[in-house]
């Protein structure tokens, strides 16, 4: 909740999309979870509050997460039919328009809210992924708002979605509407063994055979340069403070820690369970983030199972690379 809290209070984006794709892209986030509830309430009220034509504060957001926390809890999609993101999304038409037991047009609002967000959510189940969850009710939340209330606020669209390898109960591919038709030539396709052309570890002659094909397929999937490191040339003082430098546009403007970026003592305690690593980078901030993405998918089904993308870039915030 710290790191979603920071994203939601900080950010100076009118587009709910581009924050909430921003809170997902955070490397510890788990794939699924009810965390993905609180990313879709703040994400739209945080963008509600820089439209600034209702006067939203971060009091009148951490209430929407009050009032999420009540409804939404791990697994009760299936136990009762409602997804956590579904309350998150209605309490923010809740706090707008003062709904509460016994209103008028202001509960018909919020209910005819949830309703929409319900039906959008059920024909993405099959099974559920609460990232689409997450775009899809901002699709249709944002519609609403402007057909209800009259806010008007940005809608991103979602280039592609770099996460489907990492559902633990098969993604859902081209049934999604966010599947990105190129994962399939990286990604495991749900119940196949059809990984990384077949590669493993053990098809190689050594471990440097494998590190040098992982970093071939670095430059085939976008990154500019690559070279394979040993961890222990990495001074993590200074990875933290580039991180926080280059990668974070709310670096230097206020007292917090960068939304995604860990402290150094934690990053030297990860960097001391590994011996290699691959260095990539690239201009476009985003773009190289889905690179590390892919490339730690397709390092895990080599074999190499506690392989991590560590990013020192931004997320994908606008003007930023």
């Amino acid at each position: 909740m710290r790191i979603i809290e920071e994203v939601v209070f900080q950010s100076t984006s009118r587009d709910p999309m581009e924050i909430a794709e921003l809170m997902m892209s955070f490397p510890g986030l788990p794939m699924l979870g009810c965390h993905h509830a609180y990313i879709a309430g703040g994400a739209l009220m945080a963008a509600i509050k820089n439209e600034a034509s209702r006067g939203i504060t971060n009091e009148d957001i951490k209430e929407v997460f009050r009032r999420t926390k009540k409804q939404a809890h791990g697994g009760f999609c299936g136990l009762t039919g409602v997804c956590g993101v579904v309350p998150a999304i209605g309490a923010v038409f809740a706090v707008l328009t003062g709904s509460k037991c016994g209103t008028d047009s202001e509960q018909r609002i919020t209910m005819e809210a949830t309703a929409r967000l319900g039906r959008a959510i059920a024909e993405l189940t099959g099974p559920s992924c609460c990232k689409a969850y997450v775009r899809t009710s901002l699709e249709v939340a944002i519609k609403y708002l402007k057909e209800s209330l009259g806010i008007e606020l940005p809608l991103s669209s979602v280039s592609s979605c770099i996460y489907s390898a990492r559902h633990p109960h098969g993604c859902r591919e081209l049934n999604c509407p966010y599947f990105s038709k190129t994962a399939a030539d990286v990604n495991k396709p749900a119940n196949t063994n059809v990984t990384t052309n077949g590669h493993s570890i053990r098809d190689f002659s050594s471990k440097e055979d494998a590190m040098n094909f992982l970093l071939q397929k670095s430059l085939e999937f976008g990154a500019e340069k690559a070279k394979i490191i040993d961890t222990d040339t990495v001074v993590v003082e200074e990875w933290v403070r580039w991180k926080c430098q280059y990668g974070c546009p709310l670096y230097d403007k206020d007292a917090f820690h960068p939304p995604c970026a860990p402290d150094a003592e934690s990053t030297k305690k990860v960097l001391k369970e590994y011996s290699k690593a691959i260095l990539i980078n690239g201009p476009k901030g985003k773009a190289l983030s889905e690179v590390a993405v892919r490339l730690e998918d397709i390092a895990y089904h080599m074999g190499y199972y506690k392989a991590f993308a560590l990013t020192a870039l931004s997320s994908g915030l606008s003007g930023v690379t």
